[in-house]
């Protein structure tokens, strides 16, 4: 199991615009504005994930990646962490999901804290590829973290002191 640290534009998000939790948002965001540790983020290789998209994705997503070369990287799990992050200019601690091996890894690793438990520990990395695929379908396009936080500022659908600190930031 690998872990890396990411910014908010390499990570393809997951398309729950905006996020379902205002409350988890603002719990997020305070730990991060005061430096506080937050669990792993679990990603998953754009390589391993493109050849699980079905072909009206895959077109849509070779589309998504000519813009945003940086995107290296699928989100499973993570919307409130790393959207408190990229708010509060920190990187995102993640875990990078190659093998199935690496998902019993993580899964062992509940227990320290470091990765929150959640379904797709139970998965094997081809059954997540899939849920990804059936995730897009269901709202075809693409984003980054980066992105959509940007969007969230934007279209100020979230608190004005998250706004703030990320405009302090100079975004």
């Amino acid at each position: 199991m690998r872990t890396i640290s990411l910014n908010p534009d390499q990570i393809i998000t997951l398309n729950d615009y905006p996020v379902h939790s205002d409350d988890i948002l603002s719990e997020y965001f305070n730990k991060c504005k005061f430096g506080e540790e937050v669990a792993f983020v679990p990603v998953i290789e754009k390589e391993i994930v493109r050849k699980c998209l079905d072909e009206e994705l895959f077109k849509k997503f070779v589309g998504f990646e000519s813009k945003n070369p940086e995107a290296k990287y699928f989100m499973l799990d993570g919307s409130h962490r790393t959207t408190a992050l990229t708010l509060c200019g920190r990187e995102i601690r993640s875990v990078i999901f190659e093998t199935n091996e690496d998902i019993i890894e993580a899964k062992m690793a509940i227990v320290t804290g470091r990765i929150l438990e959640n379904g797709i520990l139970d998965c094997s990395l081809e059954e997540n590829c899939k849920i990804l695929n059936d995730h897009f379908k269901e709202k075809p396009y693409f984003m980054t973290v980066e992105q959509k936080t940007e969007k969230m500022v934007n279209e100020k659908v979230i608190p004005q002191d998250m706004i703030d600190s990320y405009h302090e930031m100079g975004k």
